[in-house]
Parts: C-alpha cells; sequence; structure tokens
C-alpha cells in the first residue's frame, strides 16, 4: 500500500471514530486545517498538512450528515416515551434443561396487571428481564448453577418510534450519543418495533449526577427535552409553512 493510500485511511479511520468532528466540519462550526493539525500531532500522521487537508476533503462529510438528518427526521415522529423501574436482569446458561424452565415463567407473571417478562437469546445464554418483585420467583425455578450472573435496580426507557426506523440508519445512534454523552451507562438494549427498550442503572434514572456540568436530573429528561426541542422546531417549520 503507498504511503498516500496509509494516510488517507488512517485519517478516515479516525473520523469514522470521531462522529462529532464531521458533524462540526459539515455544519461549517470546524476548518479542515484544525483537525489536520490534530490529528499529525497526537495521532502521529506521518504526512504533510496538505496531504492530511487533501484526505480529510476526500471523507464524505456529506453523507453522513445526510444519514443523520434523516434519522433526526424520523425521530421528530416519536409517538411517546415511557419509564419502569425497578426491574431485574438474569442471565442464563442456554441448555435443554433451561429450555424446559422458560415455559414456566410465564404461570409467574401477570400480563393483565403490567408485568414485565422480556427474553432474549444468543448462541451461549438467554437473557430475561423482570419486575423485581418476581424476581425471587424465577430464582426458585432456575437450577442455581445454570445462573450467569443477576443486575438488580434497573430501569426501562421504552421509546416508540415510527417503523421506519428499523431501516433507517443513525437514529439507534442519536440516541446512545445522547445518554453517552451524559455519562450514562446501557446495560442493555431490545427492540421489539415500534418500541425501542433501553435498560440502564436506575439510580441514572432518578438521582442528579452534580459531578457534570450542567447538572443532569435524569435520564429521561435528556431524551425528551432533546425530542421536545426537535418536535417543537418541526412544528414552527410546518406552521410558517
Amino acid at each position: 500500500m503507498a504511503k498516500s493510500e496509509i494516510v488517507v485511511e488512517n485519517v478516515w479511520n479516525f473520523l469514522d471514530r470521531n462522529p462529532c468532528i464531521t458533524r462540526n466540519m459539515s455544519c461549517g462550526l470546524l476548518n479542515v486545517r484544525a483537525p489536520a493539525k490534530y490529528l499529525i500531532k497526537e495521532e502521529k500522521i506521518d504526512a504533510a498538512l496538505d496531504a492530511v487537508i487533501s484526505a480529510i476533503r476526500r471523507y464524505r462529510i456529506d453523507i453522513n450528515n445526510e444519514i443523520f438528518e434523516k434519522a433526526r427526521k424520523l425521530i421528530l415522529r416519536t409517538t411517546a416515551i415511557s419509564t419502569r423501574s425497578p426491574l431485574a436482569n438474569i442471565s442464563i446458561v442456554k441448555d435443554a434443561e433451561v429450555q424446559n424452565v422458560i415455559s414456566q415463567l410465564f404461570s409467574i407473571v401477570n400480563y393483565n396487571l403490567g408485568d414485565v417478562l422480556r427474553i432474549i437469546q444468543g448462541d451461549e445464554s438467554i437473557n430475561i428481564f423482570v419486575d423485581e418483585k418476581n424476581l425471587d420467583h424465577i430464582k426458585r425455578l432456575i437450577p442455581k448453577e445454570k445462573i450467569i450472573r443477576i443486575y438488580t435496580n434497573l430501569a426501562s426507557i421504552d421509546i416508540r418510534i415510527k417503523l421506519d426506523a428499523q431501516r433507517t440508519p443513525g437514529v439507534t445512534a442519536i440516541i446512545v450519543n445522547k445518554l453517552s454523552i451524559n455519562n450514562i451507562n446501557i446495560i442493555e438494549f431490545m427492540s421489539c418495533i415500534p418500541e425501542s427498550l433501553w435498560y440502564v442503572e436506575e439510580k441514572d434514572l432518578v438521582q442528579n449526577k452534580p459531578e457534570t456540568n450542567p447538572p443532569i436530573v435524569n435520564t429521561v429528561s435528556i431524551i425528551t427535552t432533546e425530542l421536545k426541542r426537535l418536535i417543537e422546531g418541526n412544528e414552527v417549520e410546518q406552521s410558517k409553512g
């Protein structure tokens, strides 16, 4: 591989890992020279400034901008956001014995009362989310040696988005970014269109975070504030039209 191709590859990999930079450039808030200088100094890219600038300009920033703009417009059509807590997560071994137990779990929960039972499976394990009030009942059904781990004090955020979200790149990324930049860890994520379910620690749902600046009220307010801002802005544009 020629040196020029290596420079382009390194620059593009860096931009892929740092979408905030490409977003700021696409909005005209950041010129090309500043990230080029940063790449040479901090990423140790062995190339002239003009070569790095050229590589940045060849990166399709406009395509990335179009992707997230389309996702943003879809989020405008969010219909509802709700939360639930306290929840528990049980990870268990996936085998024939456990398979026989799974069917018995449905006798514990009462959907008419709004009880939660959500199950997802991988190749080696099965993840179960339930209300904490039902945790002990479920633990009695599952052999102790089959339990990998148990998380308690969890909460779920249920975001209802239009069906198009399933085929639209960037929707999940926008929500993940909003949580991540506010130092909120996502324990688990699952989708059952039109719902997308985000599992976080309950303390992140309800407790202030004084170490952040400005303080965060709660997880839901972070998402709903952003969505409301987008929705209200859309309504203003429509009224003007």
